[in-house]
């Protein structure tokens, strides 16, 4: 049958209808199949039953109908009106029902009416009850001469379910899941020469993450509210973002939502392949103000074509635990109070930084554990990458600062950093104790990558060796620290010093050269060294390590010094008394039965100065000390003074009463030398009695 014959039959089947009322209740009407407006229906039968008191009824069921994409193919659709009305131009289907199988959803059940104005030229269809996602929905659809329009109100509808519903338009990665209820509102106004639509979300517990767990947000509440008008090949958009409950995880941030809610705005415009955000603002309560603008580029190959952001306010302490606590939480800097704020700028072309400047106010950096601290930090960073231009020169100040027990005063460093480098322009004193650091040269190269390069060359203004004691946690030493540390290199994972690191300590000198240290950032460093020492005061140095008292002048060489991971494995040593020295040469009994230790006659020694006219003795003149060692796989090769009869002199003797301390081990254990030693610093000295 065609298209007209069927026009013509339901013509001629309503006019019977409406003159022979009386002598007909039921109207039937079968169609085998209709297609129009892209849309396929096959097995159509329509009911009208005019004897339904006080109205008439209408049913109509279709065996399997195809509509256009995302609802697909319906089977057994059935549509009931339970009220039928006619009156002048209005035709409305009232207490309506409606049911199928298939679509989206796999079936479509809600209740409804519909009504058609031919007056006014309108058609009206609102529905309610529609099981959509796991929650219920209604709806209306409108149409009129300018277009058609539709609303529709979700509630409790699960976000999972949501997102496969919303798949052909909207594609998360497969790898993210999502969970938890919102509630959905949905205006659109659908005319011949535009579109606009208006959405708002609301949730309350919702949820999100990926795979490997470095994308997780949970308990998530806030509202998303949008409006997009499409005109011609234009698309325009506003979009307001308010998150007010719940934490997100993304990589190395943690933003807190309930701590400190955020509202994001942005408005803009997709054309062609490119999206543009003329401008957006991101406003977090105690954290962060910014705004910004963008333009990202779509198709084959997407990404952020310009951007600029500017960050008017980074609040702390809630920056350092956002942005980066997590971070920096295996380091020394994993547990810092902090205070102040940052402002400042970022500048992004293909994807990629092209200028930064920061200004740092009044920052105060704090350790928990008291091993590092900066206080009223302020200063200007400035940033562009390799092949710019130069940035401008940024500088740091403070008040106070301390790391590692060092602590010093108000400082300043003024630099210049360029893509992967830092370069320092020119001298900073950075003050520790009652002395400083002069730093001259410090410039880095390619930070962070395998052939990453180092230049440093400072000198030492003097500092009282009994405070770096106690910050390091050793013995107390008398005297100052001072020196140079010149040329100080780092190529291919080698630390070396050109030239020599000078310290004046223990009112002598000590001179390290050759310093080198091989893969110093890894888990194995190796360090090679020649150290040598001239005219140490052996009061001062006695008086600090716990062997007795002992007077005079020392010198000492260390050559070949290799340590493996901090720990020494080979070195050619030797002490012994400084030529030519006149000062007074005196030994106490402790320290003689100390140095005796090493040497294997300990218990020699010890029962001499319990016996005999020597316990009436505290101290002894010597005329010098002689002990070497030179230490390879774990054993040490002794020596000493040479000694006519066999053994070696560690000290030799001098005057009445004399006393030697003779070694008669040639090669000892490194270990056990080492417990040794330790143990000769524990032990009170011999018991005179």
């Amino acid at each position: 049958m065609g298209r007209g014959a069927r026009l013509a039959c339901l013509v001629l089947l309503l006019s019977c209808a409406a003159h022979q009322a009386a002598a007909v209740n039921v109207l039937r009407l079968d169609v085998d199949e209709v297609s129009t407006g892209g849309v396929r229906a096959a097995g159509i039968s329509a009911t009208l039953d005019l004897g339904s008191q006080p109205e008439p009824a209408a049913e109509v069921s279709i065996s399997r109908a195809q509509l256009a994409s995302p609802i697909g193919e319906l089977r057994n659709v059935e549509v009931k009106c339970g009220v039928v009305v006619v009156r002048g131009g209005r035709q409305a289907c009232e207490q309506a029902t409606f049911a199928a199988r298939g679509g989206p959803t796999g079936t479509l059940r809600f209740g409804g009416n519909a009504v058609y104005d031919g007056s006014a030229g309108t058609l009206e269809v609102r529905g309610s009850g529609l099981a959509i996602a796991d929650g219920r929905a209604r709806f209306t659809v409108r149409s009129d001469a300018r277009g058609w329009s539709v609303s529709v109100d979700g509630t409790q509808l699960a976000s999972a379910r949501l997102r496969e519903l919303a798949s052909p338009w909207l594609q998360l990665p497969e790898d993210i899941t999502v969970e938890g209820p919102i509630d959905l509102h949905v205006d659109g106004r659908f005319d011949a020469s535009r579109t606009r639509l208006e959405a708002r979300i609301d949730s309350t517990g919702l949820g999100f993450t990926n795979e490997d767990g470095t994308y997780v947000g949970e308990g998530l509440a806030g509202t998303t509210a949008l409006s997009i008008e499409l005109t011609g090949e234009r698309t325009r958009f506003d979009a307001r973002l308010e998150a007010n409950a719940g934490q997100s995880l993304a990589g190395m941030v943690l933003l807190d939502f309930g701590a400190n809610p955020a509202t994001l705005e942005a408005r803009g415009e997709l054309a062609g392949d490119g999206l543009r955000i003329e401008s957006f603002t991101l406003a977090q309560r105690d954290l962060l103000q910014a705004r910004g603008e963008a333009r990202l580029r779509l198709g084959d190959t997407p990404g952020l074509a310009t951007g600029r952001i500017e960050i008017e306010r980074l609040q702390f302490p809630a920056a350092y635990t956002s942005f980066l606590q997590i971070a920096l939480a295996a380091t020394d800097f994993g547990a810092l109070t902090t205070r102040g704020q940052a402002s400042g700028a970022i500048e992004l072309t293909e994807n990629r930084p092209v200028s930064i400047d920061a200004r740092l106010e009044n920052l105060d950096l704090e350790d928990a554990r008291q091993k590092f601290s900066m206080l009223n930090v302020n200063g200007r960073i400035h940033w562009s990458p390799e092949g710019r231009s130069a940035p401008e020169v940024s500088h740091l100040e403070w008040q106070y600062g301390s790391a590692y027990g060092l602590s010093g005063g108000a400082a300043r460093i003024d630099f210049r950093i360029q893509g992967m480098g830092f370069e320092l322009v020119r001298e900073a004193r950075l003050p520790i104790f009652d002395g400083a650091l002069r730093v001259s040269e410090l410039a880095i190269r390619r930070f962070g990558s395998s052939d990453a390069e180092l230049d440093f060359a400072a000198r030492i203004e003097p500092i009282s060796m009994p405070l770096l004691s106690r910050a390091f946690g050793w013995p107390e030493m008398q005297g100052q620290l001072a020196g140079s540390i010149p040329g100080v290199t780092y190529r291919d994972g080698l630390l070396a010093v050109e030239g020599d690191l000078i310290a004046n300590v223990f009112d002598g000198t000590i001179v390290a050269s050759g310093l080198r240290l091989r893969d110093p950032l890894g888990p194995w460093p190796r360090l090679y060294a020649d150290v040598r020492a001239r005219r140490l005061d052996l009061e001062l140095v006695t008086r600090t390590f716990p062997i007795g008292t002992i007077t005079g002048r020392l010198d000492g060489d260390i050559l070949g010094l290799e340590l493996f991971n901090w720990s020494p494995v080979a070195f050619d040593a030797r002490l012994f008394s400084t030529p030519g020295d006149r000062s007074r040469r005196r030994i106490s009994q402790k320290a003689v039965t100390s140095i005796s230790s090493i040497g294997g006659g300990g218990g020699t020694v010890t029962a001499a100065l319990q016996s005999g006219v020597l316990r009436f003795f505290d101290d002894f003149n010597y005329d010098r000390i002689g002990i070497s060692c030179r230490l390879q796989n774990e054993v040490c090769l002794m020596g000493g003074i040479e000694r006519p009869g066999g053994g070696y002199y560690l000290v030799k003797g001098r005057g009445l009463p004399r006393i030697d301390v003779v070694g008669s081990e040639g090669r000892v254990d490194w270990p056990v030398l080492v417990s040794q030693i330790v143990n000769a610093m524990r032990s009170e000295g011999p018991s005179i009695r």
